[in-house]
């Protein structure tokens, strides 16, 4: 699987790990499974989305799910996005920036800070 997702706090912060090599595929699985959860919550939820264990992944993979209802949820308030390089954020960002409109992303370096920077809602 190139991927993990579960909740760390029930219908308010729900966790997601890419893992492994990433391909426009593996990404949109994700999305599409993201989409579920954000589908069955009764109000906005935060999530953690850690790119820590991915391994590589094709060239425009980050950029090839441009438009997909994730990016623009109602249901998504905000993302904290950890182990983006630099270049990575910047591409994320464009996704994003290109479907929602609107920025709702926050890129740390560690769980530690992603938990951190949502204490509140996993309290």
């Amino acid at each position: 699987m190139a991927h993990v997702i579960h909740w760390m706090k029930e219908n308010r912060v729900l966790y997601v790990s890419y893992q492994g090599y990433q391909t426009d595929e593996t990404i949109k699985a994700c999305l599409d499974e993201m989409a579920e959860y954000l589908d069955a919550v009764p109000q906005p939820i935060a999530m953690i989305i850690n790119w820590l264990e991915v391994t590589g992944y094709d060239k425009d993979a980050l950029r090839s799910q441009a438009g997909h209802r994730t990016y623009s949820h109602p249901m998504a308030a905000r993302g904290v996005l950890v182990g983006f390089n630099p270049l990575e954020a910047m591409l994320n960002e464009t996704t994003v920036m290109n479907t929602r409109g609107s920025k709702n992303t926050q890129y740390v370096s560690t769980i530690e800070e992603a938990k951190e920077y949502l204490e509140a809602m996993l309290s």
